[in-house]
This record gives C-alpha cells, sequence and structure tokens, in this order.
C-alpha cells in the first residue's frame, strides 16, 4: 500500500500556475505581467520553465513589496 507523505518542506520556487492561485490571479494574467516585465516579483527561468520564488510571493501577499512605502497612519 502506497503512504502519502506530507510535503513538509515546500519547494522555495513557484511555477506561475501556483503563483496565480495564490495571487488569486489568472495564469495568463501572470504570463502577461512577466512578458511585459511588470510582474513585481523576480522571475526565473530555468531552461523553458518561469519559476517565481515563494518567499517574494508571500511577502508580496502580506503587503511587503520591494521599493514601495506603505502609507503614513499619522495624521499631520
Amino acid at each position: 500500500m502506497p503512504t502519502h507523505r506530507k510535503n513538509v518542506n515546500p519547494s522555495p520556487l513557484l511555477s506561475v500556475e501556483e503563483t496565480a492561485m495564490l495571487l488569486g490571479e489568472t495564469r495568463s494574467t501572470l504570463y502577461r505581467a512577466v512578458k511585459a516585465g511588470t510582474l513585481p516579483l523576480p522571475v526565473f527561468r530555468i531552461g523553458s520553465r518561469i519559476r517565481i520564488p515563494r518567499l517574494a510571493v508571500e511577502n508580496l501577499i502580506a503587503g511587503n513589496v520591494p521599493g514601495h512605502v506603505a502609507p503614513s497612519t499619522q495624521s499631520g
């Protein structure tokens, strides 16, 4: 009987499909953004495959975008 092993250490790189699912976008939207260079995430091309770092996706979801300054909560 085969045993099912939970993925204890998730892959540090995600496919476009996995990234799209996490971001709530369509795969084609992400492919267009990669092609246009507008995806606010690092993109690695490994052969013909595109991979995106999981940590960068998680940071984007958390609102930690490099080069982006969050609006101040202080009133002047």
